[in-house]
Order: C-alpha cells, then sequence, then structure tokens
C-alpha cells in the first residue's frame, strides 16, 4: 500500500478506513449497527465517496436497515459526514484522538445540539420517565436505595451524548420538566397516507425516534414534535409518501463556502434563502453598529 493511501477494512458491523503517513494515523470509523440509512452523507460528501446500499423490505415490513458504504479511493476524511450524521454513526480518530477536520479547519460549524437535565427537579414519581422514553437507550439513571432496596431518590442522569440523537422525548416524558432539549435539525414532514400500501410499516420501523406510529387503521402518522428531520424513512418508503424538508439548521457562526454548499444539498432553496438573508442582514446590522461607535 502507497505512502498515504487509505486502506479499507470491514469486520463485526464497522466500516474502516485508515491512512497512515509520517507518524499520524487518521481512521474513520462508521458503526453500521447506529446507520440509519438517511443518506445525508451521500448527499453532503463532496468526493461522492458514501453511498447507500438499500433496506430490504418484505411484506411492508423492514427486514434489513439501508446502510452505507464508502469508496476508499474518493474519501479524504474531511469529517463534513461526521458534522452532520445524525446518528452519531461516524467518527474520525486522528493517533487515537477524536478530530472533525473540516471544524479543525473552520470551514464547518460546530451543530448547536443540547441535553440539559436539572437533577434537582427530579422526584422518583416520574417513575423513571425519561430512561423508559428513550428509543435510543442514551439515559441512565443513579439512585439512591434504602436497605429495602426501594429507590429513595434520583441522584444523578447520565446521558450517552454518542448515543443520543436530541429527539426531546424525554423532555416530553419528563412530568417535572426538568429536561431541555435543543434539536439541531428543524423541518417540515408531509406524509401522504393515500400512497401507502396495505399493511406497510417500514417507515415506522426505521424511524429512529419512534415518532412515527402505525394506528389501527393500518396507517402511519407522526408525531413531528419528536421528528429530528434525518429522513430515514423517506428513504426507504417505496411509494415515496413521505417528504422532509429541512427549514433550519442550528449551528455556530461560521462565513464559509463549503458551509453554504452542503446547506443547499440538504435545505429546500425557499428556507436556504430565508437563513443566507437573515445572516446578511444581521452581518449588516453589525458593520452599522461598527460605523455608530466611530
Amino acid at each position: 500500500m502507497k505512502r498515504g493511501a487509505i486502506r479499507k477494512r470491514e469486520f463485526d458491523g464497522a466500516l474502516v478506513l485508515e491512512r497512515r503517513m509520517l507518524g499520524i494515523c487518521n481512521v474513520l470509523a462508521l458503526d453500521r449497527n447506529r446507520c440509519i440509512g438517511c443518506n445525508i452523507c451521500v448527499k453532503i460528501c463532496p468526493e461522492e465517496a458514501p453511498r447507500l446500499l438499500s433496506a430490504v423490505i418484505r411484506d411492508g415490513k423492514l427486514l434489513k436497515m439501508g446502510f452505507i458504504d464508502i469508496d476508499a479511493g474518493k474519501c479524504t476524511l474531511c469529517g463534513e459526514c461526521v458534522v452532520l450524521c445524525p446518528a452519531n454513526a461516524i467518527e474520525i480518530m486522528r493517533n487515537g484522538k477524536e478530530i472533525i477536520p473540516v471544524i479543525e479547519a473552520g470551514v464547518f460549524p460546530d451543530l448547536l445540539k443540547e441535553i440539559v437535565v436539572d437533577v434537582g427537579r427530579c422526584n422518583l414519581d416520574c417513575e423513571l420517565a425519561c430512561r423508559e422514553s428513550c428509543p435510543t437507550k442514551a439515559i441512565s439513571i443513579t439512585t439512591e436505595k434504602a436497605e429495602s432496596g426501594d429507590m429513595i431518590r434520583i441522584i444523578e442522569v447520565d446521558i450517552d451524548r454518542d448515543k443520543c440523537i436530541f429527539c426531546g422525548k424525554c423532555e416530553s416524558a419528563c412530568p417535572q420538566t426538568a429536561i431541555h432539549v435543543v434539536r439541531p435539525f428543524q423541518g417540515l414532514v408531509q406524509l401522504k397516507t393515500d400512497l401507502c400500501p396495505d399493511n406497510c410499516q417500514a417507515c415506522v420501523d426505521v424511524c429512529p425516534s419512534k415518532a412515527l406510529i402505525l394506528y389501527e387503521n393500518g396507517k402511519p402518522r407522526i408525531e413531528e414534535r419528536f421528528c429530528i428531520y434525518c429522513g430515514a424513512c423517506q428513504e426507504v418508503c417505496p411509494e415515496k409518501a413521505i417528504g422532509i424538508q429541512r427549514t433550519r439548521i442550528l449551528h455556530t457562526l461560521i462565513k464559509s463556502g463549503a458551509w453554504i454548499t452542503a446547506l443547499e444539498k440538504l435545505m429546500s432553496h425557499q428556507y436556504l434563502d430565508k437563513e443566507l438573508s437573515a445572516k446578511s442582514m444581521k452581518k449588516l446590522r453589525e458593520a452599522v453598529r461598527s460605523i455608530d461607535r466611530f
């Protein structure tokens, strides 16, 4: 293998790309067990390195999740896919330390996503609702117990941020309003149930936040407050009955053509134009304030 060439390996549900040169080892790891087949990485990759292997559906049920393969000859290990993967299925390491090159280089922003728990408000009357409602099992709770084994109080609520998809289900389930979630993607969902085949539940099966529910009439319905706008349901639907529009992506401030290009691929032009116009007006106001100070 030539120095600087990328080596590709696959094992135990993981795809690993590795490049070694001059004492530096960069590794991209894709956890296919977390990959939801949303196709976001395929859409935004500037080198067209990823491709989506289609899901397998039989009798309206999802038998095998769609997942991503990556062309080692095209991938540059830039990290754009790492930033935007809604399932946290991709990471890049440099000499064993997690990095994201496009953020390190200042051409991509950090997405604004957060989950905050005020443990002081927690009460056992909730029956650990946040943990029970979490679709990715990202929440663990430490409790104090009496000698009898009965729980006395909640000491700590831990969030595994590698698993958390910021769907907000825990926030909704908490009766003490002790949890606040900031979701990075905002959007709209159009669900045309008249196009749905009889007894088809592929979209329900694939939804990582369980925002899609199959009702008694055999048709899916969506609780959009829990949707993370990943688009996995749109990709898996055999009749294209679902449409996802991302209206906003929350992120730190950045001036970058690469980021604008990524947004153009992920957002509808109607909403992208609004976002860019809002940023332009903000820059104008800042410039005016700067002039006024002199």
